[in-house]
C-alpha cells in the first residue's frame, strides 16, 4: 500500500512539475497573449508575405490548439494573408476556467483579442473551433468577410440542472482523471489520432506532443467541464443570412464530425458557399494535407 501511495503521489508531482514549466515559459516564437478580465488568451501570428491581402483569424478543434493548424496558417501567411491562430480558453496555452471566476462566453473573449488587433478578418475554424467561427461571423457581420470552416460543428448549449452538474466537483474530477489515465498511456492518444486522420501509417509517426503538452497544464480537466457548462449553439437561421463568400471543407472517411450536426450547417450555408467533399485525412484533413487545403479555400476566400 506504500508503494502504490508513493507510485501516486510521483505522478502528480511530475504531472505538477510539468504543468508550471509550461505555464511558464513562451510556448512558441509566435505566441503573444491578449487578456480580458480573468482570461488570457494565447495566440499566434504567421505575418504575411510580401504585400498583405487581408488577415485570417482561425481556431482550432475540441482537445485541439494551435498546432493543429499552424500549418495551413504558414500557408496562408506565404499566400499574402495574416493568419493568427488562438488556442480557445480551456486548451492549448489560454486560461483554464475554474469555479472561483467570472465566467464569460468564450465568443465575447476572442472577439476582444480580434477588436484588439483591427481591422476585417476572414474567420475560420475546425470543428469545434468552426462553430465558434459561425457565432462570431453571425454576431458581428461588420467585421468578418468571410468564412473558413472544416469540418465544422456546432456546439450544444445546456441550462439548469445539466449546466449545475457540468460545474460540479464530480464531473471536474472525472474529467481531470480521464485525462490523466490518457496522459499516462499513449496508447490511448495514439489510438484517437489514428480515428482523427483516418490513417494508421500517418498517426503511428505523429508525435503525440502536439496535442498532450497543453493538456499537462494544471486544471484542463476542470476546465473542459465548466465550459461545457455554459458554450452557445449557433444560430443557423442568422448564418444562413450571411452575406460573405463561404467555403466548407469535409472529408470522405470523417470517423469524429456528427454527421447531422455537419449537414445542417451545410444545409443553412450562405448563398454560393462552396462545400468542398471526400478530402483525405479524415477529421483532420487541414492538418493532414495543410497545401491543399489552402488552396481550396483561397480559391473561394481570395
Amino acid at each position: 500500500m506504500k508503494k502504490l501511495t508513493a507510485i501516486i503521489l510521483s505522478l502528480v508531482l511530475v504531472f505538477s512539475l510539468s504543468s508550471a514549466a509550461l505555464a511558464a515559459e513562451k510556448p512558441f516564437e509566435n505566441s503573444k497573449f491578449y487578456t480580458s478580465g480573468d482570461y488570457t488568451i494565447h495566440y499566434r501570428v504567421f505575418e504575411a508575405e510580401g504585400k498583405a491581402k487581408g488577415q485570417i483569424f482561425l481556431l482550432h478543434g475540441f482537445c485541439l490548439s494551435s498546432v493543429s493548424l499552424e500549418g495551413v496558417a504558414a500557408e496562408y501567411a506565404k499566400a499574402g494573408y495574416r493568419t493568427v491562430v488562438a488556442d480557445a480558453p480551456n486548451f492549448g496555452y489560454s486560461s483554464r476556467e475554474t469555479g472561483d471566476m467570472e465566467l464569460i462566453d468564450r465568443e465575447t473573449v476572442l472577439y476582444g483579442l480580434i477588436k484588439s488587433l483591427g481591422g476585417k478578418w476572414i474567420v475560420g475554424g475546425h470543428s469545434m473551433g468552426g462553430g465558434i467561427a459561425i457565432n462570431l461571423a453571425t454576431d458581428h457581420p461588420e467585421t468578418f468577410t468571410g468564412a473558413i470552416l472544416f469540418a465544422p460543428q456546432t456546439s450544444s448549449e445546456v441550462s439548469g440542472v445539466a449546466a449545475m452538474l457540468m460545474r460540479s466537483g464530480v464531473m471536474q474530477t472525472m474529467y481531470t482523471l480521464v485525462l490523466k489515465i490518457a496522459l499516462m498511456f499513449p496508447s490511448i492518444v495514439r489510438s484517437l489520432v489514428e480515428m482523427s486522420f483516418s490513417d494508421a501509417d500517418f498517426a503511428a509517426s505523429y508525435d503525440l506532443s502536439r496535442i498532450t503538452d497543453p493538456f499537462r497544464i494544471a486544471d484542463s480537466g476542470k476546465g473542459v467541464a465548466i465550459m461545457a457548462s455554459h458554450t452557445r449553439g449557433s444560430d443557423l437561421e442568422a448564418f444562413s443570412k450571411l452575406e460573405i463568400p463561404c467555403v466548407i471543407l469535409t472529408a470522405k472517411d470523417d470517423r469524429v464530425a456528427n454527421a447531422d450536426n455537419l449537414r445542417a450547417i451545410i444545409d443553412n450555408a450562405p448563398e454560393g458557399t462552396v462545400v468542398v467533399k471526400d478530402l483525405e485525412g479524415g477529421h483532420m484533413m487541414m492538418e493532414y494535407n495543410p497545401v491543399l487545403a489552402a488552396e481550396l479555400t483561397l480559391n473561394v476566400i481570395g
